[in-house]
């Protein structure tokens, strides 16, 4: 049976901009009357099925906000401002693009301005669900099992909406008409909205995870514990979390998995290998995973980690300037668009270099070997030219890599098709020390991170060691490349501090209001009737 999220219906793949969505709408074109035909809400609603369809379509854009698919242009250098470029843990190697300059940050900015269609589309599409559940003839179980997964999307893209951008449009209706006097809601509000939304899901969605990228329980209580964080009431937050780690369904991986046991490497490699993220496989730790795969309709989407992550070793030469590396279906072709800087690719081991597993040769590879057979260097470490810093050679996080081989071959654009976490559970932990933290109970918080390092074979760290600092290293240490760490740094409001002490490339042009990301000026010009005020800072 496919997997449910690349069962997709045609009739909901489209994605307009937010101005069009709720402002832009031609008033004389709403008038006119039109034959309804099957793809009309009035034709789809009818049924289950249609509204399975709909729910489809909420998991593709929930995919799409780490995947390329609904970025204009090269989105790929885009998507690396979410993965982690112009934060703290790395920057574009093009120290003017991609959030490396934040003095080029502005409304007009495109990927800015995908983000919030992206978002907003999420909201809307999520909302028409809503609104036609009640007149349906589902019965209330089925309704009610919709409605969850529905509002968990919409309290998903709110949750980057007003930790991005601060005070958005709240918008709980489907609108069938123009609108162009939207006014911003405070973020408290949005944070509220979220809150009900969520404690809704996380009380309708199936407490057994269903596995194959279907919402359980455990993913709504994970957003609600940030939601709770975020709005001061962290026992709700440490409760909700609770909640996921005491269910004896979700525990960390401790021992060798999958499907690649053949092959050199340890549990946590195993983590990211092709086919090893869902639960059918014995992973135990995923609570949500985007699903992708090749060759299926609806199942492609171009996931670009390893273009982003990966250096272009392709242009590593040997001692005599002739070719280094060859392509190789294993390779892949990483592009370089994210550095990593010093503080990820050495501070944050320092204290356990050689036991933390994840900084292993396997899941953070510093040494490059040379492949080429004609090479007068064949088979030796690689020693890199002053030419090929910084985009050629640096510490490749092989969490973005498929070793075990690409189903497309050598690929010039570097995708992956593999799934994706959304969620796991080493980050439920980490979230849960983040509420500890925030009650002052170092000790509890410890205690959380140490099931973590344990994992990884780490040095425990002691309460005393503990605060947001400290936090902040370890969630860098075991989720980057799947946290989008811009969104973390906005989420806890220290984007501005942690860029400022640790990426000397960005640290000269990010101010304080870069916190949160300006408003489109296309969303500006559009709300006609009110002032859409532009965030502090931005022009």
């Amino acid at each position: 049976m496919k997997k449910y999220t690349k069962r997709l219906s045609s009739r909901f793949l489209f994605i307009v901009s937010f101005s069009l969505i709720f402002f832009a709408c031609d008033e004389e074109k709403i008038l006119e009357e039109v034959p309804k035909g099957f793809l009309s809400p009035e034709n789809t609603f009818v049924n289950k099925e249609g509204f399975q369809s709909a729910l489809a379509n909420l998991y593709r854009i929930g995919r799409g906000l780490r995947t390329v698919e609904m970025l204009s242009g090269e989105g790929d250098k885009a998507l690396s401002a979410m993965e982690g470029s112009g934060t703290d843990i790395g920057y574009y190697w093009d120290k003017k693009l991609n959030f490396s300059d934040y003095s080029l940050i502005n409304s007009s900015n495109a990927f800015v301005r995908d983000y919030w269609i992206i978002l907003f589309g999420l909201v809307k599409d999520a909302n028409v669900i809503i609104a036609r559940l009640p007149d349906s003839p589902l019965n209330n179980t089925d309704k009610l099992a919709i409605e969850a997964e529905a509002r968990f999307f919409r309290a998903y893209a709110y949750r980057f909406l007003t930790f991005l951008w601060g005070d958005v449009p709240k918008i709980n209706v489907e609108f069938t008409g123009p609108k162009s006097n939207f006014e911003r809601t405070p973020k408290k509000e949005i944070i509220a909205f979220m809150i009900e939304d969520l404690e809704f899901a996380a009380k309708n969605l199936p407490n057994q995870n269903p596995g194959n990228g279907k919402l359980a329980a455990a993913a709504a209580n994970h957003i609600l514990a940030e939601a709770y964080i975020a709005n001061g009431e962290f026992d709700k937050a440490i409760t909700a979390t609770s909640k996921i780690i005491d269910d004896p369904q979700y525990s960390l991986m401790k021992t060798r998995f999958g499907k690649h046991t053949n092959k050199l490497g340890d549990v946590f490699w195993d983590m990211f290998r092709v086919g090893n993220q869902n639960g059918n496989v014995g992973n135990k730790e995923s609570i949500l995973v985007w699903q992708m795969e090749f060759g299926i309709n609806g199942g492609t989407a171009s996931y670009t980690l390893e273009r982003t992550w990966g250096p272009l070793i392709q242009n590593l030469r040997d001692s005599k300037n002739q070719s280094a590396i060859l392509p190789a279906d294993s390779l892949g072709r990483g592009v370089g668009f994210l550095i990593p800087n010093t503080y990820f690719s050495d501070d944050v081991w320092k204290s356990d270099f050689k036991n933390d597993i994840r900084n292993s040769a396997y899941n953070m590879q510093r040494v490059f070997y040379n492949n080429n057979p004609a090479s007068v260097d064949f088979g030796k470490v690689i020693v890199p030219r002053a030419v090929d810093f910084p985009r050629n050679h640096f510490v490749w996080l092989k969490k973005a890599a498929s070793p075990e081989g690409h189903p497309q071959g050598y690929d010039q654009g570097g995708k992956l098709y593999t799934d994706i976490y959304a969620i796991r559970l080493a980050e439920t932990h980490l979230l849960r020390a983040e509420a500890y933290i925030n009650k002052n109970d170092k000790v509890s918080a410890a205690a959380d991170i140490n099931i973590v390092r344990s994992r990884a074979k780490a040095t425990p760290v002691k309460a005393t060691e503990i605060d947001m600092n400290y936090l902040l290293d370890e969630r860098a240490r075991e989720l980057t490349g799947e946290e989008l760490r811009r969104l973390t740094l906005a989420r806890m409001g220290v984007l501005y501090e942690r860029v400022k002490k640790y990426n000397p490339v960005s640290a000269g042009t990010i101010q304080t209001f870069h916190n949160l990301l300006p408003i489109p000026q296309s969303v500006i010009d559009a709300n006609t009737e009110v002032v859409f005020s532009q965030n502090p800072g931005y022009n």
